[in-house]
């Protein structure tokens, strides 16, 4: 990306960028439990946190399937378009499967370049299956950011390119090839990839001459830092392709590849990924700190923030103890009360996860989530304060936000002190039972919390936000 681009790109978002609001941090729609179990898990949206690369290797099943050569040669050092290359894989030199995968149809409304104009990346087998990759012309484009046609063309040419996955059985025919995922634009110069856990197959693509590497999972020590390991795969003509045995999870997001090119990482970042339908397992068993109150809508997201720190872990339910420190509701905009749940989760190294939860009924059949924040804390420290800045809105657009301060003590804690940057006391209140909701006008820089005569317990900072990947 040139110096003039980048700047470009700093006053698109500078002009257009809304005001940032805590509670769009991570925003789910998740239906009720019993009308939708399949779609109770919360995605992820924050980018992976930073990890140390440690150099021993993890263990990936298998191996690369053989994939003919095809004549392509590695790019210079800079952008390749891995998209535009002759077709890789096992089936590339099956012209009449080329052909025919290149005529698919794609998913109407969506991305749907014109047969002419589209090009079969990679076609070949995999473990237990056959996919494709197709790509073509991004023919859905976005309505103008802002009226400078100067910035909009720029920000169009980043996504000019539109991808489609197809899979069938193993041997499958052209007839057999079904689209997955929802076709979408990308960066044809960004490696890309595509995951089944059903299987345990993944296919990377990137340039020939580009070195590939994943990690199975993230690891979190006992002091709360995490780490990854990883391993170089084989990628021949710039195809990388694993069988990593099929996920006992229900979603399984723990994945991360890297591609390097001349000795220098040029992406990270997880695949895209199919779950095959499933039974899904009992929600995660739960120990209540305090009385669980009644069910509310709402409660539906706190399990899925739990299936989700499972599935960017990687862990089975049974190696991680959840403990709901509190649940209880929070005023909300024209919904009147919103689900408010904070939890914690012992991980394996004895790191403790502390998560929120808001659920918000949005109608009868679905309910809106997002969270108040998050936080490692070394093992040991999991019954510790926990300060939740909770910015509430019923999830439409233009919804009023109505902000709480929910505050969660160790029981015996008789009360909470906000402080402000300078240290000076904002507010006290009482605790009951070691908890307060607090309506507050802005977020304090500190609270202290108090036993009955008065000394300070402990200090913390409100929740930020933290996530494993």
């Amino acid at each position: 990306m040139t110096e003039d681009l980048r700047d470009r790109l700093h006053r698109l978002a500078e002009h257009s960028a809304p005001p940032p609001r805590a509670d769009l941090a991570t925003t789910v729609a998740a239906r009720h439990r019993q009308r939708r179990r399949r779609t109770a898990s919360l995605a992820a949206v924050a980018v992976a946190v930073a990890a140390a690369v440690v150099a021993v290797p993890v263990v990936v099943h298998g191996g690369a399937d053989p994939v003919p050569s095809v004549g392509v040669a590695a790019p210079a050092s800079g952008p390749a378009d891995v998209l535009a290359l002759p077709t890789r894989g096992s089936q590339a030199g099956d012209a009449a499967f080329v052909e025919g995968v290149r005529r698919l149809p794609w998913a109407d409304g969506v991305p749907d370049p014109a047969v002419d104009g589209r090009h079969v990346v990679f076609a070949g087998d995999v473990a237990g299956a056959r996919w494709a990759l197709v790509a073509g012309p991004d023919t859905v484009q976005p309505p103008p950011l802002v009226d400078d046609p100067e910035l909009e063309s720029d920000l169009g040419a980043l996504g000019s390119t539109a991808v489609a996955w197809f899979t069938g059985p193993p041997g499958a025919t052209v007839e057999q090839m079904v689209p997955q995922a929802v076709p979408h634009a990308v960066d044809p110069t960004q490696p890309l990839a595509y995951a089944d856990t059903g299987t345990g197959a993944v296919v990377v693509v990137t340039a020939p001459g580009d070195a590939v590497e994943v990690s199975e999972r993230p690891e979190v020590a006992a002091d709360g830092t995490t780490s990854r390991t990883w391993a170089r795969v084989d990628a021949p003509d710039g195809v990388a392709v694993l069988d990593r045995g099929p996920s006992s999870l229900p979603r399984d997001e723990a994945l991360r590849f890297r591609v390097l090119r001349d000795g220098a990482v040029l992406a990270t970042g997880g695949p895209d990924t199919r779950s095959p339908e499933a039974t899904y397992p009992p929600a995660p068993d739960v120990t209540w700190a305090r009385e669980q109150p009644p069910a509310a809508p709402g409660d539906d997201v706190a399990t899925a923030r739990m299936e989700d720190l499972l599935a960017r872990t990687g862990l089975p339910a049974d190696a991680v103890r959840f403990t709901a420190l509190w649940a209880g509701d929070v005023p909300a905009p024209t919904v009147g009360t919103a689900r408010v749940t904070v939890f914690s989760a012992v991980l394996p190294s004895g790191a403790v996860y502390v998560g929120t939860a808001v659920g918000v009924a949005v109608d009868e059949s679905t309910t809106g989530g997002y969270d108040c924040g998050s936080a490692l804390r070394p093992a040991g420290e999991g019954d510790g304060v926990v300060a939740a800045l909770c910015e509430v809105t019923d999830t439409s657009a233009d919804s009023e936000t109505v902000r709480s301060l929910v505050v969660v003590a160790p029981r015996g804690t008789a009360s909470v002190r906000l402080l402000d940057l300078a240290g000076g006391v904002l507010s006290e209140h009482p605790l009951d039972d070691g908890v307060a909701v607090l309506a507050v006008p802005d977020r304090p820089a500190t609270v202290e919390t108090l036993d009955a005569s008065g000394a300070v317990v402990e200090r913390a900072e409100p929740l930020g936000h933290v996530t494993i990947g």
